[in-house]
């Protein structure tokens, strides 16, 4: 958490930072930095426009017309908010700001700081090793459904849950939305690849498609620390078919929702749905 739909409405909140020149990048002494050093992140971006914002899965990149890009996982409980004018004194665990030419701010703050900050300054990012084992985004439509049971069967031994969460595989789905593109699919979250018809996978693929755009019109799920970059909370708590239901009936009433843990993680499903 925040998964993809969650990133993807940060990106397009924040596109109004687009154009503005960034004058100052100050980073607390805990900034969550990997694998470089803050200078080389200041020498990549300071005195730049910001020429666009992208998404890389959950990763959210912030790249400047020079050309390098700050590479951002949010982790758990991280936040990026726009600020015009920003406060005199921003909140504790503030991490990094950018400050622009105009006046105005981007601050991160994570209190737990299990996101990260890094660096990529090639255009593919196959120099950053976060975005390296990124497998292909769930809803890029130049990932077919024959290119994703491919890369499916090369794991026979995952349970489908499992799969969903597997970023090399494809990125994007978190434990929210992997739960729910499973509920989508009919697909009982402990069954193996090797035991999944390769059109159950391409439901599969199907359903996660519809779950995330889902997750992306109604602003993202706001559970406990999300928000978007200009403050405002999502909404799709609200059609969550099976997510933080235990004990409850799916939201469109087919079944009762069961809790399980896999890989450490709640998995919720629906016996008399999904098999």
């Amino acid at each position: 958490m925040p998964e993809l739909p969650e990133v993807e409405t940060i990106r397009r909140s924040l596109k109004t930072l687009e154009g503005r020149h960034i004058v100052r990048l100050d980073f607390s002494s805990l900034a969550p930095v990997e694998t470089t050093q803050p200078r080389h992140i200041r020498r990549a971006l300071a005195d730049h426009p910001i020429l666009r914002l992208e998404r890389r899965g959950k990763y959210l990149l912030i790249r400047s017309a020079q050309g390098g890009a700050l590479v951002i996982h949010l982790g758990m409980s991280g936040r990026l908010t726009f600020f015009d004018p920003p406060p005199k004194k921003f909140e504790n665990h503030t991490h990094l700001i950018l400050r622009f030419e105009d006046g105005s701010a981007l601050a991160y703050q994570d209190a737990r700081r299990f996101g990260t900050l890094s660096l990529t300054e090639s255009a593919d990012g196959t120099d950053n090793p976060f975005l390296q084992r990124l497998g292909p985004d769930y809803i890029d439509p130049l990932l077919t459904e024959e290119q994703f049971i491919a890369r499916c069967r090369r794991h026979p031994g995952l349970n489908l849950k499992a799969l969903t969460l597997n970023q090399g595989i494809a990125s994007g789905l978190g434990n929210i939305y992997a739960c729910e593109a499973l509920y989508r699919a009919s697909l009982d979250p402990r069954r193996k690849v090797r035991r999944s018809k390769n059109s159950e996978l391409a439901s599969l693929l199907e359903a996660a498609r519809q779950s995330l755009e889902l997750g992306i019109k109604h602003g993202g799920s706001s559970l406990r620390d999300y928000f978007d970059g200009l403050g405002n909370r999502g909404v799709m708590k609200d059609f969550l078919q099976v997510y933080d239901r235990e004990g409850q009936p799916t939201l469109d009433g087919r079944g009762t929702v069961k809790r399980i843990v896999q890989q450490a993680r709640s998995t919720f499903f629906c016996p008399e749905v999904q098999r």
